[in-house]
């Protein structure tokens, strides 16, 4: 969408400034200009959704980190289920205010979508080899992981300030926002990063047996189908080695193939446009397709189960409504 979107602004030559550009404005505006109202209303449901779906999985995943790992592990080991949903919504509520609070303050400051996007990956791309090592290197080191996100991100941050300095001799939004700066920042954030949890890593070998992940004990010891099946030892190294091929495969591709593919072409012809454009619509229809389908097909099971529930007037069975309502609900769910 955002390479059909953004060549279509170009294409119809439509009147969007550097400003509202940066503002993500140019999908609205190539809507708009295509389709008139019905354009600006499906875009608008599609980033609703989208920003729905993105802000609930901050929350969740804010709310998990607080609550499992430092409500849980260090203030009340004991805590029941009724205790950590307590303190869960708690983090939710502070958390989403305080995200709404940021979001106003860096609007009144000027700062654009753009930069924003951009520079998210100096500020938190020195984490991303550290995340990815202590998930699948046994050799991990927790204090090198710890230190290199953190240098790491300094190193990304000084770069990317210095960088703008010495092009354009003045630091702001506009010239830390442009495309040197901010590629040699995340250049940095990222491989520096990395590069100082492996050195550390190789130096002193964590040699971590992952046992202890093994033995996390379910809210309140409740034995929910999710614990007894999806946890098991094959189940976990076939996801694992899953993962890995497909994702090494499709960074492959994404990130070095399809940009090597334009590179004989130079300026597209025609013909070379009009192929990339197949491809692109193949990719977005499958894609559509998936992204839809397969929910609806995973949860099936449990879409019948609530539509007996509601037409019959039947209790639901608990064991297919997930472990969250497991650990949490103490009381039968009626329709």
């Amino acid at each position: 969408m955002a390479t059909s979107l953004g060549i279509g602004a170009l294409a119809l030559d439509l009147p969007i400034t550097a400003s509202e550009a940066l503002h993500g404005l140019v999908p609205p505006a190539t809507a708009v200009a295509l389709m008139g109202t019905a354009g600006s209303v499906l875009l608008l449901i599609m980033l609703f959704m989208a920003v729905t779906s993105s802000g609930s999985a901050e929350l969740i995943a804010v709310s998990s980190l607080c609550t499992y790992d430092i409500y849980r592990t260090y203030i009340n080991p004991k805590a029941t289920g009724k205790q950590i949903l307590t303190v869960s919504r708690i983090v939710i509520l502070a958390f989403g205010c305080f995200m709404g609070v940021l979001a106003i303050i860096l609007n009144k400051a000027g700062v654009s979508l753009g930069w924003m996007y951009l520079a998210m990956g100096v500020f938190v791309g020195s984490a991303v080899m550290p995340i990815a090592f202590s998930l699948l290197w046994r050799k991990a080191n927790a204090s090198g992981a710890v230190l290199g996100a953190t240098m790491g991100c300094i190193l990304g941050v000084i770069t990317w300030v210095s960088v703008t300095k010495i092009q354009y001799g003045r630091v702001n939004l506009d010239t830390t926002g442009r495309n040197a700066p901010m590629l040699a920042g995340n250049l940095v954030s990222i491989l520096s990063g990395g590069g100082i949890h492996a050195i550390c890593s190789f130096l002193w070998p964590q040699n971590y047996d992952w046992i202890t992940t093994k033995k996390i004990s379910m809210v309140e010891n409740e034995k929910s189908e999710l614990s007894s099946e999806e946890f098991e030892e094959e189940k976990l190294k076939k996801a694992k080695t899953w993962i890995v091929r497909w994702g090494i495969v499709f960074s492959s591709v994404i990130v070095i193939l399809w940009p090597l593919l334009s590179l004989p072409a130079g300026e597209f012809n025609l013909k070379y446009f009009t192929v990339w454009t197949v491809i692109a619509i193949v990719w977005g229809t499958i894609g559509s397709i998936v992204i839809i389908a397969l929910p609806v097909i995973e949860s099936w099971k449990t879409i019948q189960n609530v539509l007996v529930g509601m037409f019959t007037n039947n209790q639901l069975p608990r064991k297919h409504l997930g472990a969250e309502i497991e650990a949490t609900n103490d009381h039968p769910i009626e329709s």
